[in-house]
Parts: C-alpha cells; structure tokens; sequence
C-alpha cells in the first residue's frame, strides 16, 4: 500500500500549511506544493536540509539551476522515500536565497494511503513573497512616466 505523509510546513509563528503528499513524490513536487499553498511565486532557487541545518552541504538537496558544493543531489530527483521520515522528523526548506524565505517542516503522521497529487490540508496565515502588500503596479507605471518626462526637460 502506497503511504503518505502530513506535513506541518511553518514560515514562522502564525504562518503555516498542512500538506500531505506521497512518499513516492519528489523533493520539488514538495516545493511546488509549498510555494503554491503561500501563495509564492516559482522565480527562485530553493534547496532542502534534510537534517534540518541550514546550508550543511552535507545533507543539501538543491534546484537543478543550483550550484551547491557537497550537494547530495536535485531536488527532482530525490524521492521522500529516500529519507524514511517518521512522525516526529524535521527538515527545513530556503527559497529565494537572496530573502532567504526558511520554511520549517515537521512531519505530524504517516497515512497509510495514497495521495496522487499534494493536498493542502490546513491554512494558517497569509504572508506577502515581496513584502509590501499596499504595491500598485499603476504606480510604478506612473513614477517611471514621471521620470521620463524629467528626463525629456
């Protein structure tokens, strides 16, 4: 029988997702699920510490775009069955090196079922990728219009 696993993925106190995803799923099906579930953009790097230290090159699973010395490998490669997590079991996953977004991941328990595709089970907290929720693309538009009219004087 095909076995799952329900993840409690933190970004920090009151913010945080309940995913369950197969254990025959890949490291990046798992960041997929997370980016999607915080409503993240997929525009940077990101790797996983399997032994729940950052940047230990030791246990570093990265992007195929990445470049990590010690890297034990892609994160489209290496299966959640590889690491034979339990209930209990920690590991932590960056994105976007340069904001160094640090998720947290615990596992909560083991399901003894199959889950095709990741399901987001519980949602807590809303957090803004770019960090300025009040932006206005309109108004970005304007100060550069304004700018070239400066220019042109």
């Amino acid at each position: 029988m095909d076995r799952s696993l329900v993840l409690s993925v933190s970004a920090g106190t009151g913010y945080y997702r309940h995913i369950q995803i197969s254990e025959g799923a890949v490291l990046y099906e798992l960041h997929e699920a997370i980016l999607e579930s915080f409503g993240f953009d997929d525009d940077h790097m990101h790797a996983f510490f399997m032994n729940n230290r950052a940047w230990d090159e030791d246990a570093v699973y990265i992007c195929p775009e990445g470049e990590l010395n010690g890297s034990r490998g892609f994160t489209t490669k290496a299966k959640l069955s590889k690491f034979r997590l339990s209930k209990g079991s920690r590991f932590l996953y960056i994105f976007d090196f340069g904001d160094d977004w640090r998720f947290s991941i615990k596992v909560l328990h083991v399901v003894e079922e199959a889950t095709p595709k990741p399901i987001v089970l519980k949602r807590v907290g809303e957090i803004d990728q770019y960090g300025c929720s009040d932006y206005d693309e309109d108004d970005y538009d304007d100060e550069e219009d304004a700018l070239d009219e400066n220019e042109a004087e």
